[in-house]
């Protein structure tokens, strides 16, 4: 199963319709074709109720639709995340100190590091 198998899936649940779906993918519409047949041979079922243009979403189309709208969240969350990670707008911050050296040495440092970074401090301190 491809990434733009189910991209294109999508999009024709969306539409209902594959040959607005093709042009909204910029693909031919016998590319898309063979793309959702290849994700029914690899499912093994049917997504689609063919009535000649007309299509319908079938059961097993429609619990796909679902999880495509699920997958694809996620990989827009995990780029969101990368990309705050790269940009240093998120992280965790793990670091290991005596209990001694915690308010003298540890304090002012972490102070400095949360106001260049506020979304990376994690806030906990384990013992």
């Amino acid at each position: 199963m491809e990434l733009r198998h189910l991209e294109s899936f999508k999009v024709v649940c969306e539409q209902l319709h594959f040959t607005k779906a093709a042009e909204l993918l910029n693909i031919a519409q016998p590319t898309l074709s063979q793309q959702i047949k290849a994700l029914e041979d690899g499912i093994g079922t049917p997504l689609f109720d063919r009535m000649g243009k007309r299509i319908a979403i079938t059961e097993a189309g429609h619990i796909l639709y679902e999880q495509c709208i699920q997958i694809f969240r996620n990989l827009d969350y995990a780029h969101d995340a990368i990309n705050d990670l790269r940009t240093m707008q998120r992280g965790k911050l793990v670091l290991g100190v005596l209990p001694c050296d915690l308010d003298e040495l540890l304090t002012p440092v972490m102070i400095e590091f949360y106001q260049e970074f506020p979304n990376i401090f994690s806030g906990s301190i384990e013992k």
